[in-house]
């Protein structure tokens, strides 16, 4: 980017030197004039310079503008893969809205940075100083009035060009946070309805709405401030020239050839001066853009894989053990907030059901295995291996995983399903529907697998969503099935023939299922039940049912059904 930029600087200060060398071809002519010489080459020369001037400014414009979509293009690819390669602490800890507004509209605020305005913020001074030297070369004395009056213009600039920046970043966050509250009430737009909040959630968006305009508003005025300034620098200093070089010229001290040149100089600085202006705000308002961008460059991403030849690396994908995961002395506690403590069981092949009260970690141990977060003591292992020894790739491939809100990514019942699968062509997609009990519904649908699903499957039912999202783990062929709350919006009948497909598949690998129905706890091969934390019994359901009174208080007053 630096030569690209280098070369858009050399060809900007080709044009502008073409630019700078009509006033003295001016006062060529009208030397010529004076003593009736012929004006036929002077003329030429003018011409040449002003077609190279407006053609290398074309081919600026072209190259800058290309350069730059091309540029925040990559950054926003980047970016992208960024925040999708951080933790999910750190991403389910902001806003959603926060993360679309700087990969959005922060990106589009640089493009008109690098589009033009670093170029011009280096390129026009320079055209300034140049001009100010060929200036010199005419007349000291009146070169010393354009200074004077353009050091006063530009500490006014300096002042304007800070508080855009400041005005600008202060928009952004404004913006930021309107996204963000947004993009929460739609997707719980049902809620929102039956809440009969829509006024509220309106109310509060188009308060960070107002607020972004009353930091644009300062960002405007500052704006025009600068503009005026700028153009009050040129007027200013033309009338001072003009008075000034008159008194000069007729006192003999300068000729008219000399005061049109330097009053075509002077000209000259409109542009230069109004570009750089310009370039001021435009980086102003790319700085404050960087600075939030910056941010997302800072996000921590999960931590560095361990090198190929691991234990786990080694490990064929389907070897003939049986998969195995065991908790070892785990503990863990979300920041300041201790949520396990020193838990410890093994899941064998077959279904081991987590049981207990709402937080007391049984999600918690889910996200452990699939190291969305990873141990504070202890150890989680998986064939007998620590999960932060694998291949996070290879440990994740060999695990599925449906969390509680069940949400479908794709468009259609098709992309749903698939998706994540890693070979998508050698699946029998239609035999996962029937192990849902799917099968009959999508029939009956009139286009079939590619009916469209709506937004993380909003256009379907939950209990629907729910065995989707199951048959899309039953399509990986995963050693280990993680089910959080996988059949909470099933009615009786479907529940019954989605436990009759997992018990099936826990025949040949690990299902490990977070539930608070008991139903579902009474299929189950073994019993976790967590209380405070730590474990307080494993066994079967009948066993607990007969031995722990906690676990027969919270089968009597959870309806199984």
């Amino acid at each position: 980017m630096r030569g690209f930029l280098a070369v858009m600087m050399t060809l900007e200060l080709i044009a502008e030197a073409a630019a700078l060398s009509q006033p003295l071809i001016a006062r060529w002519v009208l030397d010529q004039l004076t003593i009736g010489g012929s004006l036929l080459r002077p003329l030429l020369v003018l011409c040449g310079l002003a077609v190279v001037a407006v053609a290398l400014s074309g081919v600026c414009t072209f190259l800058l503008g290309r350069g730059a979509l091309r540029l925040v293009t990559d950054l926003r690819s980047r970016l992208v893969r960024r925040v999708l390669g951080t933790s999910v602490d750190t991403v389910e800890r902001r806003p959603v809205g926060d993360f679309l507004s700087r990969v959005g509209s922060d990106t589009t605020l640089l493009e008109d940075t690098v589009g033009g305005a670093l170029v011009h913020a280096a390129t026009a001074p320079l055209a300034v100083a140049a001009a100010l030297v060929l200036m010199g070369t005419i007349d000291l004395p009146m070169l010393a009035v354009v200074v004077v009056v353009l050091a006063i213009t530009t500490l006014g600039e300096k002042v304007a060009g800070r508080r855009v920046g400041e005005a600008t970043e202060q928009g952004q966050e404004r913006v930021a946070a309107m996204t963000s509250f947004l993009h929460r009430a739609l997707i719980a737009f049902r809620t929102v309805k039956a809440s009969g909040t829509e006024r509220a959630e309106a109310d509060r968006t188009c308060a960070e709405a107002e607020a972004a305009f009353r930091a644009g508003r300062r960002a405007v005025r500052a704006e025009a401030v600068l503009e005026m300034i700028a153009a009050a620098s040129v007027d200013v200093t033309f009338l001072a020239v003009l008075a000034f070089g008159g008194a000069r010229m007729a006192t003999g001290s300068i000729g008219v050839g000399d005061l049109v040149a330097f009053l075509l100089y002077v000209t000259f600085l409109r542009e230069p001066i109004d570009t750089l202006s310009f370039a001021v705000v435009e980086v102003a308002e790319g700085l404050a853009a960087v600075r939030r961008i910056e941010a997302l460059h800072a996000l921590p991403v999960e931590a560095a894989e361990m090198p190929t030849k691991t234990r786990a690396a080694g490990q064929p994908r389907g070897d003939e053990r049986a998969p195995r995961v065991r908790f070892d002395g785990v503990w863990f506690g979300y920041r300041d907030r201790p949520v396990l403590r020193d838990v410890s069981f093994v899941a064998e092949r077959g279904l081991t059901v987590l049981v207990g009260s709402s937080g007391t970690g049984k999600t918690t141990l889910l996200s452990l295995i699939e190291r969305f977060v990873d141990v504070d003591r202890g150890r989680v292992l998986l064939n007998d291996i620590d999960v932060r020894e694998w291949d996070r790739d290879e440990l994740r491939r060999r695990l599925a995983y449906v969390q509680q809100e069940a949400p479908l990514l794709g468009d259609t019942i098709r992309d749903a399903i698939l998706y994540g699968v890693p070979d998508p062509d050698a699946v029998d997609m239609r035999g996962a529907l029937r192990a849902v009990a799917l099968d009959g519904w999508i029939a009956s649908l009139s286009d079939g697998v590619h009916t469209p699903v709506g937004e993380r499957g909003v256009a379907i039912s939950g209990g629907q969503r729910q065995r989707l999202a199951v048959a899309r783990a039953l399509l990986r062929g995963a050693d280990v099935l993680l089910l959080d709350e996988a059949t909470s919006q099933l009615d009786v009948v479907s529940e019954r023939t989605l436990l009759d497909s997992v018990a099936h598949q826990a025949l040949s690998r690990v299902v490990l299922a977070v539930t608070h129905r008991f139903s579902v706890a009474a299929e189950a091969d073994q019993v976790v039940l967590l209380d405070a934390g730590g474990v307080r019994s494993v066994g079967s359901h009948s066993a607990l049912l007969d031995s722990d009174p906690v676990y027969r208080e919270l089968a009597a007053v959870t309806p199984r059904d």
